[in-house]
């Protein structure tokens, strides 16, 4: 019998350390070393993510083929029409470049689109879109792995009272 209950103690613990794991992976997003970002922009120039400072800067890793990805942009170009119009937006994919600037001239956000030179996995992104909020001294204030509704007032104030 107490062998029988160590057995399934040392289960449900391997069960837990899995779990976990696999929250932390894909739930929280990953620190953001904005100075290992290796960046380009449409034009192919190098971009520097440390010259964000001095600026409000929302940060989006996306892909083209995400749904959740295109919601969240869709909804945050609607919402920069009337709110956050002072928030820089940068969406960076791993895509091809050609496939970055079909999406770009396809929707006309008024974003700035960048391609990583790597791959997303590379950098510890392993779900998408992840956005990073930064604040004019050029630190990352707060990050979430997942669309955000940009159609809710509450997240729209959060932005602009943390970026404040």
């Amino acid at each position: 019998m107490i062998k029988k209950f160590w057995w399934i103690a040392v289960f449900v613990v391997g069960l837990s350390l899995v779990l976990l794991f696999q929250y932390q992976k894909y739930r929280v997003a990953p620190k953001a070393d904005l100075a290992s970002l290796s960046c380009i922009d449409t034009s192919g120039k190098t971009v520097d993510l440390t010259q964000l400072k001095g600026k409000k800067t929302l940060l989006t890793f996306f892909a083209t083929w995400c749904g959740d990805c295109l919601l969240e942009m869709k909804l945050l170009n609607d919402i920069k029409k009337t709110s956050l119009q002072d928030i820089d937006v940068i969406a960076i994919s791993d895509e091809r470049m050609n496939k970055i600037c079909s999406f770009m001239q396809k929707k006309n956000y008024p974003f700035t689109f960048l391609k990583l030179q790597t791959a997303f996995a590379n950098i510890h992104i392993n779900a998408i879109p992840v956005t990073y909020l930064i604040n004019t001294k050029g630190e990352v204030v707060y990050s979430k792995v997942g669309a955000i509704n940009w159609k809710d007032p509450s997240v729209v104030s959060f932005t602009e009272e943390t970026l404040k």
